[in-house]
């Protein structure tokens, strides 16, 4: 299975410029062929394909002498951003992704290094990694596991894609084939869980168990805007306008990774004791439309968790099932069932008329999930029981199996 093992690249002056060139001629590349399908398309209705774009690449660019320096660059590596602009339109059209848009120097910016454009005399011994001719003993970092995993399957590796991020810090993504041993980390338990998302807790769950909002973007948010209030008054085009850039750029970025870092140990969490998560299908776009709750929605980080956990449980055998978005998971009683249908967003506990059981939402949320479930793949009748699943004050961390 192709999995990615990502590492930092620590270039000195030479060779930082040469990865510049490299990205830079890429996305001259990717631009003019943008710019001719385009072109063509609008002057005769006729789409261009990767034949037509390629004789025009080595018949027209490569022998203009305006972009003699085009020649300095590796063929291969360049064609890539041909078969990358095309498979934009293709998700363009296919999966209604955005139209596909010219590159800039000042976006996060990256190559695709196919097979045939890597050497095959790394070793990774000392820490250095050699690409095309030019790009030679590059200095890079990264875990102790990916440099075993590295060093143990180099002639498996398939391509690698230089990226560099608008902080000016370089990356290499190196795509490997690895055994499905190395790949599973969490063992099968036969234990199922119900998960509710909010905005208050992170993620509750439905044994009670709490991972909190850790507000990162809120306890960086004056750091951020006093970095952007400080980019605005520079001028355009200097040089502190570029350097104040990157300070809020790196900023950004360390937000990201917190961010990141957290849903992550989030999902581990989850997959390590559980081979079965149940989640409602949010609808995460439309949530986003409430202009009240948008930017605490967008700071937790709901479709980055939705993805990490969906990638993660799929290469460890486990199953991540959805329960229909307008399910009224927080306004049904678990205990008997009752629907309370006067239930707002305020409300964050109540107490059902019925048979006299206190709700907390979220929680009673979770556990409806899991019973929901669990209907779906036929472990619970689709009749409603009674069940015991912790109350409020058993909410506390339950014990691990």
């Amino acid at each position: 299975m192709l999995r990615a093992i990502k590492i930092r690249l620590y270039p000195n002056k030479e060779q930082e410029l040469k990865l510049k060139k490299v990205l830079g001629c890429y996305r001259f590349v990717y631009n003019q062929m943008l710019a001719l399908k385009q072109q063509k398309y609008n002057k005769n209705k006729k789409s261009l394909g990767l034949t037509d774009l390629s004789k025009y690449f080595h018949g027209t660019l490569l022998k203009d002498e305006q972009y003699e320096w085009l020649k300095e660059q590796n063929t291969k590596v360049m064609k890539q951003s041909i078969r990358q602009m095309l498979s934009a339109y293709d998700k363009f059209f296919k999966q209604h992704n955005g139209f596909p848009k010219f590159k800039s120097k000042k976006d996060k910016q990256s190559a695709l290094f196919p097979l045939e454009a890597i050497s095959k005399r790394n070793k990774f011994n000392e820490r250095k990694i050699t690409l095309t001719q030019p790009l030679k003993d590059i200095r890079f970092r990264c875990s102790d596991l990916y440099f075993k995993r590295l060093q143990a399957y180099k002639e498996r590796i398939r391509s690698a894609t230089l990226s560099k991020t608008k902080s000016g810090n370089y990356f290499l993504s190196i795509m490997v084939e690895l055994p499905q041993e190395e790949i599973v980390r969490f063992g099968q338990t036969n234990e199922h869980v119900g998960i509710d998302l909010g905005v208050k807790d992170f993620v509750i769950t439905s044994d009670g168990e709490v991972f909190e909002n850790k507000h990162f973007f809120k306890s960086q948010e004056k750091k951020i805007a006093k970095l952007q209030r400080q980019l605005s008054k520079k001028q355009k085009g200097s040089n502190n306008r570029n350097k104040q850039r990157v300070k809020v750029a790196k900023a950004f970025e360390r937000l990201t990774n917190q961010k990141d870092a957290y849903i992550h140990s989030v999902v581990n969490e989850l997959l390590t004791y559980y081979d079965t998560v149940f989640m409602e299908d949010l609808n995460i776009q439309g949530m986003l439309k409430n202009h009240k709750l948008a930017k605490a929605i967008q700071e937790v980080g709901f479709y980055r968790f939705k993805q990490v956990l969906e990638d993660k449980a799929r290469n460890n055998y486990k199953e991540v099932i959805f329960v229909g978005r307008f399910y009224p998971s927080s306004k049904t009683c678990h205990k008997c069932g009752y629907v309370n249908k006067e239930l707002t967003l305020n409300d964050r506990e109540w107490t059902c008329p019925v048979c006299g059981e206190h709700h907390d939402r979220d929680l009673n949320a979770a556990i409806n999930i899991l019973m929901e479930g669990e209907k779906i793949i036929g472990v619970r009748s689709t009749e409603f029981t009674i069940v015991d699943y912790p109350t409020m004050d058993e909410r506390g961390l339950p014990p691990k199996k």
